[in-house]
């Protein structure tokens, strides 16, 4: 009798043992395809981190100045469920991408450029919000092929912010400044009046100085990068946004009205990325079953 006891009680622990280590299995086996998902992409000197989840017709998310791909989680996770194949990147001097940050414009165009030849389907649709919109309108100008559409998420250039914004902005990139003043910085400068955002949630150190300075080149003019080629594109526009104010979505659509298509978000400032990701979301997907 005691043997059989301690038999079962054997067996139980077996049986408890296997089944732990197949949970562990499943667990492994489960996040093994986010961990396949990131890749790395070389362009001359530059080796670019990359991220690709979902599937379906491509989207390319490029980042604000200096920051990662974090700012772009909430459109990209309502993109993938709306079944769109998403790839955001570490630009260069951010994360686990590298190679020399005295750039210019064209060149953070090219190392998109690199990428979208590696993923092995093209064209494909480039959304950049801010900075990100400007190295967009680049690539679809001088590498037309690889392009299907553009959207431009609060563009800028034509019409600047303000100085006192301008302040705002260098204030929130400053990690020396205490988190409680670039907080306030960034109510002022990027978001709108009735945003409820927590101070984490603002990703007020998701940026890298050097990637800052890779993207802070002023020698390309805006001549050769405003029309953005000649691709259908979707702007935009938060119109509480002050560091690229809504006067710039409502050029483009002046300019080029047979091409361009214009989406405004009341309430929404500079970063509607965070404030609103399915609004922006719902609006590019939206647009982007228009186009062939």
């Amino acid at each position: 009798m005691l043997y059989r006891q301690s038999g079962q009680r054997y067996a139980r622990c077996y049986l408890a043992m296997f089944i732990a280590g197949l949970i562990a299995a499943c667990a492994q086996t489960a996040t093994s395809p986010r961990e396949n998902d990131v890749s790395y992409v070389h362009n001359g000197p530059a080796t670019l981190r990359i991220f690709v989840e979902g599937s379906g017709p491509t989207i390319v998310l490029l980042s604000g100045q200096g920051r990662g791909p974090a700012d772009l989680d909430g459109v990209a996770h309502e993109l993938v469920r709306s079944h769109y194949r998403v790839v955001r990147m570490d630009p260069r001097g951010f994360g686990e991408s590298t190679g020399p940050v005295d750039i210019t414009l064209r060149d953070n165009a090219s190392d998109v450029a690199a990428i979208i030849k590696s993923l092995g389907s093209r064209p494909v649709i480039v959304a950049g919000w801010a900075y990100g919109n400007r190295i967009a309108r680049v690539l679809a100008r001088e590498q037309p092929e690889l392009v299907r559409g553009i959207v431009l998420i609060a563009a800028g250039g034509k019409f600047p912010p303000a100085t006192e914004v301008t302040a705002a902005i260098r204030v929130t990139q400053d990690k020396t400044v205490p988190a409680e003043k670039r907080a306030e910085a960034a109510r002022f400068a990027f978001y709108g009046p009735a945003s409820k955002l927590l101070v984490e949630d603002m990703l007020l150190d998701h940026s890298s100085d050097a990637s800052i300075k890779s993207q802070s080149s002023t020698s390309i003019p805006m001549g050769a990068w405003w029309d953005g080629g000649s691709a259908p594109m979707l702007v935009i526009q938060g119109l509480n946004d002050v560091v690229a104010p809504p006067q710039n979505g409502r050029s483009l659509k002046e300019d080029y009205p047979q091409r361009v298509t214009l989406v405004e978000l009341e309430g929404l400032g500079h970063r509607m990325v965070h404030e609103r990701p399915d609004l922006v979301a719902k609006a590019i997907a939206a647009w982007a079953a228009t186009i062939k």
